[in-house]
């Protein structure tokens, strides 16, 4: 037999007994004695995900010490004093971190795609939470401060959602604009009738609906959000309904016979719009 061959099969077996030491098949001990038949140093075994994290690290040059503990001194030193920061200087850093974030992301979507939406993600999320903290350091919680927070997270979301081209970070940025939509009408439109709910909402989950069949032939990605956006529009005259605390009757016919009408329409028409969300 080839030594290319041994070599293989030797490793195949001290794989497996790593696998039995993992799942709890055999003692310890057991395993180890097994492993010294095949291996000349107990410390020539697979390692697992930890180990090798920990060794990886462990390995690290001195650089990348100091460049991650100097990197995390600057965030708490910038945390602790980001009150204290004038305003321009402050929306300077969110709007840096940010950045940082969407460069990262749009850097890791071919070869991390799931690091890529993390970062993505993460980035729209620190947007929000940013944003909200300098609103209330600077007491714009009332009025138009939310809904212009709201109107800057939508925009971003859907712009760098464009650009990457991921549903995801879309998606939340439509999410955004139906979350100003309902402030809106909250605000300015106070007890509303059930007719008036389904009015404000309806119109606009249809529109989606189309959007999502006219849009996906050159926009892929576009699709399947529009569509999904457009579901929870439909439902969107229910919550509507309940939040300004209407007729519970009416909330609850309404749910029911929407979600049978979408049931229905989704079975009927299951073939095209599978074609156009998952392509």
């Amino acid at each position: 037999m080839p030594a290319t061959e041994i070599e293989e099969k030797r490793k195949f077996i001290v794989n497996e007994i790593e696998a039995w030491r993992r799942s709890k098949l055999l003692p310890e001990h057991y395993c180890d004695f097994l492993q010294n038949l095949y291996l000349d140093d107990l410390t020539q075994r697979p390692k697992g995900a930890v180990e090798t994290a920990v060794r990886k690290i462990g390995q690290a040059p001195r650089k990348h010490w100091v460049l991650v503990f100097g990197i995390f001194a600057l965030i708490c030193v910038v945390v602790l004093h980001f009150s204290a920061f004038p305003l321009p200087l402050q929306m300077g850093l969110v709007g840096f971190v940010t950045t940082g974030f969407v460069a990262l992301g749009g850097s890791w979507r071919e070869s991390r795609p799931i690091g890529a939406m993390m970062a993505l993600v993460g980035g729209m999320l620190f947007l929000f939470g940013a944003g909200a903290a300098i609103l209330d350091l600077h007491g714009w919680t009332e009025g138009t401060g939310p809904l212009v927070l709201l109107g800057i997270c939508a925009a971003v979301c859907i712009g760098c959602g464009l650009v990457v081209r991921m549903a995801l970070v879309q998606w939340l940025g439509w999410m955004a604009v139906i979350a100003l939509y309902a402030k809106l009408l909250l605000g300015h439109i106070p007890d509303p009738s059930w007719g008036e709910t389904q009015l404000f909402w309806l119109p606009a989950a249809l529109l989606f609906m189309w959007l999502s069949w006219y849009m996906h032939v050159r926009f892929k990605s576009v699709g399947a959000v529009f569509f999904t956006t457009g579901l929870i529009l439909w439902f969107m005259p229910e919550l509507h309904a309940a939040i300004e605390r209407l007729d519970a009757q009416w909330i609850q016919t309404g749910l029911l016979g929407k979600t049978i009408l979408a049931g229905f329409g989704l079975f009927r028409l299951r073939k095209q719009w599978m074609e156009w969300v998952v392509r």
